[in-house]
């Protein structure tokens, strides 16, 4: 039993196709089943043979590598450039007690906080480590952060609206939807956004064309706020808890794409190694060799007639296997004879 976090989602490996999305508190998955017993010799005693000396072996156990990959879930994302103020506001507007300081680099990991409405209703908050130019290519732990905000309903842009790190708001917002935009072009299609100006104590000098440029052309609801000073937070919160009413009450799911009996085949590959040496590949056989007892003689020749009727050996003689030539099937090797 392997223990993971809510919110982690399982993956083949050599695909990427989502075998579960582990969503649910104390969700429960069996992955992989192991390889099924085989049958004993009095399986196949008859009358006449009380004590067969023939026996199935185990079905091997399937091997796939698995990627474990967490994404958060909260109704709502703070994204935005590192030290705009995401830490400061979540710490205001929730119980999150995040480390607050005016550190010129980002928070290591994602941090989450439960709000309460007036009403008593609850929503979660997650404040998404600050993004940078590049995000979508891997730089500054791109990936691992722009991969939480897939499961967020509502992005709020946070920006620093005074530019006091000498960067234009306007040109932040700009930057960040394009690096998630890269990342995955369904995020923004999909979901409403808030921008929350941030700073205005400090100064409003961007805040007309914020709205300009975003709220008269883009329809997104632009808030002044200073999370410093509690300036205005109440708006924004009501922004948010109106934008979520009209959102379906339900998890964002990935939905399972792999399907084991994609890769179920019968097919097999034949590879030369080298001079007298042959390697025989393939889930149907590899698969066979397992069920077989090979030390019976009974069940060496029901694996010779299998490796007949599957068209195994012709292939061999087809690429030139001469009598003494090794052949190595799974982790077994024979000698061949015709």
């Amino acid at each position: 039993v392997i223990r993971v976090p809510k919110g982690t989602i399982i993956r083949e490996a050599e695909s990427n196709k989502v075998i579960s999305d582990l969503h649910l508190d104390n969700q429960r998955e069996i992955i992989f089943k192991g390889g099924k017993g085989g049958k004993g010799n009095q399986h196949f005693a008859t009358p006449t043979r009380q004590a067969p000396k023939y026996a199935e072996k185990g079905r091997p156990a399937k091997e796939y590598w698995l990627t474990l990959e967490l994404k958060m879930l909260a109704d709502i994302g703070l994204v935005g450039f590192p030290n705009v103020g995401k830490s400061t506001l979540l710490s205001m507007i929730s119980n999150a007690q995040p480390k607050i300081a005016n550190y010129h680099f980002t928070t290591l990991a994602p941090n989450l906080g439960v709000v309460t409405n007036k009403f008593g209703k609850q929503f979660v908050v997650a404040d998404i480590p600050g993004l940078v130019e590049g995000a979508s290519e891997g730089v500054g732990l791109g990936f691992d952060f722009l991969r939480h905000i897939e499961r967020t309903k509502v992005i709020v842009h946070v920006i620093d609206a005074a530019g006091s790190e000498g960067r234009n708001p306007i040109e932040d917002i700009l930057t960040i939807t394009n690096e998630i935009d890269k990342y995955n072009p369904e995020i923004l299609k999909n979901k409403p956004q808030i921008i929350a100006a941030n700073k205005t104590d400090i100064s409003e000098e961007y805040l007309d064309e914020l709205k300009e440029v975003f709220e008269s052309q883009r329809g997104i609801k632009v808030i002044p706020i200073s999370a410093a000073t509690n300036s205005n937070l109440q708006a924004l919160l009501q922004e948010m808890d109106i934008v979520l009413s009209e959102l379906p009450n339900e998890d964002i799911v990935f939905t399972k794409e792999f399907v084991e009996e994609d890769v179920v085949k019968e097919s097999f590959e034949i590879e030369k190694i080298e001079d007298g040496y042959f390697a025989v590949s393939g889930v149907g056989v590899e698969k066979m060799i397992g069920y077989t007892s090979l030390d019976s003689e009974k069940g060496f020749a029901f694996f010779q007639k299998y490796l007949r009727d599957k068209g195994i050996i012709e292939a061999l003689e087809r690429s030139d296997i001469q009598e003494g030539d090794t052949v190595r099937i799974y982790d077994i090797e024979f000698e061949y004879y015709k």
